[in-house]
């Protein structure tokens, strides 16, 4: 069912009756949340996709693979952004204060018909004091929510009780806005910009990092790359993010749209998820691929198995169980890593599990565990000096986090990697790779270009099949 399609006579009529008994006992500061069952649907990942995402306050999300959720997010009701060292405490306090006052009509007796909690999305960068057209933190409850899984489909529509009187008119816009289609032209196939010299940058601060690894300053860093790509025209966001659910279903799809600018990637990596007490982290470090690199770097395949990547996934592991290890009331013992394998990667991966203390939530969860080794190095604080020291900087989200926490507090929060940042017909893809002893630069610079190539390959299937996907989108489906 298509966002222009979902309101007929009789839902409209129905939403406005179960609005205007909400906000007549709603307090005048208060947000109001209303869900529709709209049943069955065989492709809801399809429907899902946006005609234009470069709008205001826009979050696709897709985990194909995950009993099939997908999620479109349009427009705002009540959203919060923070910046510093203090933004998730910023944000904890934002979405405590909005529960008193957050009346939610699921359509059932217990008030969250259709097994659907409403819901707030979280999106953060890796620094906490960046801002580019996304805030550096941001809680933000949409006006429509917009969910698929499992071949069943619902919209939830929210406002603030001051803005009741005109929120149908509100919400049959933004519908009406996420139906518009997308270019009409068959896009462009994007075109790398020759970068030799920030691939020597990369060598050269890649032999910086194990210099002072030997000289014990740090055990790890995460380097990162930016590599540009240009069209002739515009780049579509919605063939895009279809190509990599195609591509890509083990992984999370996302698309966060702004006015002009889309960031848009597939991650294999959760930073954590919160269901009822019980906390679950990823552990996510160690890569190999099977073919080899096209592109500047050539490499050979790899394999995971050797000291470098085992070094390199206990440092992640030992992190995650630190940082958890106060916050929760038990902790399952350590796990045996497995092997993550994706299109052309694979990675070792452990999962961490525990049962969380009754006064800690998923806001304490993230600022305990973010910057996991993972994404940015150990130990957390030299490694995190050494970055700033030497210029890294990161666009958008890119190893930040992006996710969600419902009225319950439930929720998930992913790494956004093998991304991209777009802007009109210009595209910044982004990927890193970790440095520890024994670590080669060449090999390190050889893995980013095959992580690129996660998104850079989904540019190119995507001008391939773009005008196929505006027609009708495709099947949706991770990186």
């Amino acid at each position: 069912m298509k966002p222009g399609r979902l309101l007929d006579a009789s839902r409209l009529a129905g939403l406005r009756r179960r609005l205007d008994k909400l906000l007549a006992h709603a307090p005048e500061h208060g947000l109001v949340s209303i869900t529709l069952d709209l049943g069955e649907s065989a492709s809801a990942g399809d429907d899902w996709l946006p005609g234009e995402i470069c709008r205001e306050d826009t979050l696709y999300w897709a985990q194909p693979d995950n009993g099939g959720d997908y999620r479109l997010a349009l427009g705002r009701a009540v959203a919060v952004t923070s910046a510093g060292a203090g933004r998730f405490t910023a944000l904890q306090a934002a979405f405590n204060g909005l529960l008193p006052v957050w009346q939610h009509d699921g359509g059932g007796e217990s008030g969250e018909g259709a097994g659907v909690a409403a819901a707030a999305h979280i999106g953060f960068a890796f620094e906490d004091d960046t801002q580019d057209e996304l805030p550096n933190a941001r809680l933000c409850v949409p006006a429509i929510l917009l969910r698929g899984r499992g071949g069943r489909s619902t919209a939830t529509f929210s406002c603030t009780v001051r803005d009741g009187k005109n929120a149908i008119a509100n919400w049959l816009e933004t519908l009406r806005a996420a139906a518009a289609p997308g270019p009409a032209r068959r896009p462009d196939t994007p075109v790398r910009q020759a970068t030799p010299l920030n691939d020597r940058a990369f060598l050269a601060r890649a032999q910086a990092a194990l210099n002072d690894i030997g000289a014990g300053k740090i055990l790890k860093v995460v380097l990162t790359r930016r590599v540009r790509f240009g069209a002739g025209q515009n780049i579509p966001i919605a063939p895009l993010l279809a190509a990599l659910a195609q591509r890509h279903p083990q992984c999370t799809i996302y698309g966060v749209g702004q006015p002009g600018s889309a960031f848009v990637g597939a991650t294999p990596e959760r930073l954590v998820s919160l269901d009822k007490g019980v906390v679950c982290a990823d552990a996510l470090a160690g890569t190999a691929w099977l073919n080899a690199v096209s592109g500047p770097a050539k490499a050979g395949s790899l394999t995971l198995q050797g000291d470098k990547n085992s070094h390199e996934q206990q440092l992640v592991v030992d992190a995650v169980r630190t940082a958890l290890a106060p916050l929760c009331a038990s902790l399952d013992p350590p796990q045996t890593p497995e092997i993550m394998r994706l299109r052309e990667l694979q990675h070792l991966r452990t999962r961490i599990a525990g049962r969380l203390r009754d006064d800690v939530d998923l806001f304490d969860l993230l600022a305990h565990l973010h910057p996991t080794p993972a994404v940015g190095g150990t130990p957390t604080a030299a490694a995190r000096q050494w970055l700033d020291t030497h210029g890294e900087r990161r666009g958008a989200w890119y190893t930040g986090g992006i996710g969600w926490i419902d009225r319950r507090g439930d929720g998930e929060v992913v790494v956004p990697l093998r991304c991209a940042e777009i802007r009109g017909a210009q595209a910044d893809l982004f990927a890193g790779a970790g440095i520890v002893a024994g670590s080669d630069p060449a090999q390190e610079l050889a893995e980013t270009e095959v992580k690129l190539g996660t998104i850079a390959d989904a540019l190119r299937h995507a001008a391939r099949t773009g005008e196929r996907l505006r027609s009708g989108p495709g099947k949706t489906g991770t990186a």
